[in-house]
């Protein structure tokens, strides 16, 4: 399937891809990487586009043939379709009110470094660093070939797509299923079977306990239920995805980082040991992120802590001292817990009772919850969905807007949670630190507003995870920034007198706006970018 990304941000070049799109671009499938459900009405499906001498492009829609002059094209974003070794495209029309494809075949037969990896680089906030002089050099070509299409995008945007296509190209070539297979020529015999994939945990899983302190025959245990009936005492990469990944719910990246970190030899003929599985045995909780863990990406899919079966209830997850990560927790939880965290980006889907969120700093939360309480936090900024009035306490410069995140299954959790999207108290905030001339939150502007889209390829069709990123709770608007707290429905009183001062509202902005959405595919591989808030921040840029 292709790849979504942005013609304005783009993604990391390797593993769990991110990047920006806007608010305002015209709706398309979702199942294709679009940000609407609505489909336009005058889509190219196969991208079948003819440049005329120059000065007129004709473009083959369903219900005919529509032209027009190459200045009037406006690039949207791009995607990649690993298979075909090919650059898509997606731009708009605005005088014919089309949204089409543009597809940009990349040939790299005969050309120098085919196979090699693009893990050798590194990026910072997302774009690519160290990008390769051939790929530059190709991405020149294309964009001279392409020109209608391609004369406002940046050579250093094209270089990294066409970087990411060479990276994958042993894998087109060779028919890859998209799983993160390894690339490159092997030998007869050395390429592992492909893996079974397991259905997600659905009773507590056996490494419900893991941690530090566990004993060798509850390790042994785990290990030889992942090894199976291998005739070697070694774990290959594709039976350690098919239990942490597919049956735990663990993200691909974490999953491949794991293994790679510990496992004896490289490629195909990667093992993982017993005496490497001990090392970070710990890690393989699903319940507990950290402590004491920097600069990793860390996902867990939906029904991973639980819900899927009655038997089996959501379960309670903590994230714990954890510095310059990003966490996403794409599932329904009990209770959640983020301690002592820093230039942290954290999502949690519908929490069922109290996410409590302490002595964190400088992050950015997408949190869903029946309530909010906080204390000790500095600096951080809540994308809010809450049940109830959330609570701080002796918290300073904390900033609250409402939900503005999708990913595959948010709209069924949350009605699984019975969670009203059109009923949320995210800005009725009770400061149990209130005084009479201070305000310790503020609202944010929406020139600050971030979305946040989570694609998660690969999960089982049993329902899981939809048909693609959803987001049941209204667009966030400056109208909405200024509408007054919902008033609570509980009859209770406190009985301290707590002095409670509100900011005040935004102020309006003073032109369009277009809000950045930070996109990250969870794919295998190792993300070549910052991670963390900085990686937020760079990619959120104007």
């Amino acid at each position: 399937a292709a790849q979504g990304c942005a013609q304005t941000f783009p993604r990391s070049s390797v593993g769990m891809y991110c990047t920006s799109h806007f608010q305002g671009s015209i709706g398309g499938d979702t199942r294709s990487g679009y940000p609407n459900k609505a489909k336009p009405e005058n889509t190219s499906e196969v991208g079948n586009h003819t440049f005329e001498g120059g000065k007129q492009i004709e473009i083959r829609t369903k219900t005919g043939f529509v032209h027009c002059a190459p200045e009037e094209i406006v690039p949207k974003r791009f995607g990649l379709h690993v298979k075909a070794c090919s650059i898509l495209l997606e731009y708009e029309v605005p005088r014919h009110s089309l949204l089409a494809h543009h597809p940009i075949v990349v040939d790299f037969s005969g050309a120098a470094g085919v196979g090699l990896s693009y893990s050798s680089n590194t990026a910072v906030g997302g774009h690519p660093a160290g990008v390769r002089d051939d790929d530059k050099a190709m991405a020149a070509e294309l964009r001279k070939m392409h020109s209608p299409w391609l004369d406002n995008v940046q050579l250093e945007q094209i270089a990294a797509l066409v970087g990411r296509l060479r990276a994958a190209a042993p894998r087109c070539a060779q028919g890859g299923d998209g799983n993160g297979g390894q690339g490159g020529a092997t030998e007869a015999g050395d390429a592992p079977p492909k893996r079974l994939r397991r259905a997600r945990v659905q009773k507590v899983p056996e490494t419900a306990r893991a941690a530090k302190r566990s004993k060798e025959p509850e390790i042994r245990k785990v290990f030889d239920a992942i090894r199976g009936d291998a005739p070697v005492d070694a774990i290959n990469l594709e039976d350690f995805r098919s239990f942490v990944g597919d049956y735990l719910g663990f993200g691909q990246a974490e999953v491949e980082t794991f293994f790679t970190r510990h496992a004896d030899g490289a490629g195909p003929r990667a093992r993982l040991t017993f005496e490497g599985f001990t090392k970070d045995y710990s890690l393989l909780n699903p319940f507990m992120l950290g402590p004491q863990r920097r600069e990793e990406v860390i996902v867990r899919r939906p029904g991973s802590l639980g819900g899927l079966q009655q038997a089996y209830p959501v379960q309670q997850v903590n994230i714990e001292e954890l510095d310059d990560c990003e966490v996403y927790v794409c599932t329904q939880t009990a209770q959640a817990f983020a301690d002592g965290c820093k230039r942290c980006i954290v999502l949690l889907g519908p929490c069922e009772s109290s996410v409590f969120v302490r002595e964190c700093e400088d992050c950015v939360f997408w949190l869903a919850t029946q309530q909010l309480r906080t204390r000790d936090c500095k600096r951080c900024n809540f994308f809010l969905y809450s049940k109830t009035e959330p609570i701080i306490e002796s918290s300073e410069d904390l900033a609250f807007a409402p939900w503005s995140a999708r990913y595959p299954g948010c709209a069924a959790q949350f009605e699984k949670a019975n969670f009203d999207p059109q009923k949320n108290f995210w800005n009725a905030v009770f400061d149990f630190s209130g005084k009479v001339d201070k305000a310790h939150w503020r609202i944010l502007p929406l020139e600050e507003i971030r979305e946040l889209c989570i694609e998660l390829p690969g999960e089982p069709p049993e329902g899981m995870a939809g048909d693609g990123p959803d987001n049941p709770c209204p667009k966030v608007t400056h109208s909405l920034l200024c509408a007054p707290p919902l008033a609570s429905e509980d009859c209770g009183q406190g009985v301290a007198n707590i002095p409670q001062t509100r900011p005040d509202p935004p102020p309006e902005p003073s032109g369009s706006v277009r809000i950045p959405e930070l996109v990250l595919l969870d794919v295998a591989g190792q993300p070549h970018r910052q991670v963390g808030l900085t990686h937020l921040d760079t990619v959120a840029r104007p």
